[in-house]
């Protein structure tokens, strides 16, 4: 049985990889409407390769989101090198907002390190990687 944050999780990534698959597609047809921005907080950097970029973040997605829904040990991998990458590209912003002194914007910019740190916690869990370990 798959606990619920794993279900949440695979799904999620489920709906990042549609995301991502219809800005690409989007923007092969029309490359106006959206701009490289559209997947920045997704693809870590690399949205500004272009539509391939987006192309290649919707294939991660949709085999981490296959790999968590069927508790395979490399989606566990993958899930863990996402939410570390989400939390190390936080800690520029966060930086910048604590030395200006803004508490409101660095809580909410520091939101995705909290997240991410949870996440990388919760699937190093030895429960975790047990239940993954069954497969």
């Amino acid at each position: 049985m798959r606990p619920a944050p794993i279900t949440i999780l695979s799904i999620l990534a489920a709906a990042a990889a549609v995301y991502l698959t219809a800005v690409a597609a989007t923007m092969f047809l029309n490359w106006d409407v959206f701009s490289f921005t559209a997947g920045a907080s997704l693809l870590g950097g690399f949205e500004t390769a272009g539509p391939f970029a987006f192309l290649i973040g919707a294939v991660i997605y949709a085999c981490a989101a296959y790999g968590l829904w069927t508790l395979r040990i490399w989606a566990r991998y993958i899930a863990i090198a996402c939410a570390a990458l989400q939390a190390v590209r936080a800690l520029p912003k966060v930086s910048e907002n604590a030395i200006g002194f803004g508490i409101p914007r660095m809580i909410f910019t520091g939101l995705p390190m909290v997240v991410g740190a949870a996440l990388v916690f919760y699937l190093a869990k030895p429960s975790t990687v047990t239940l993954f370990q069954k497969k």
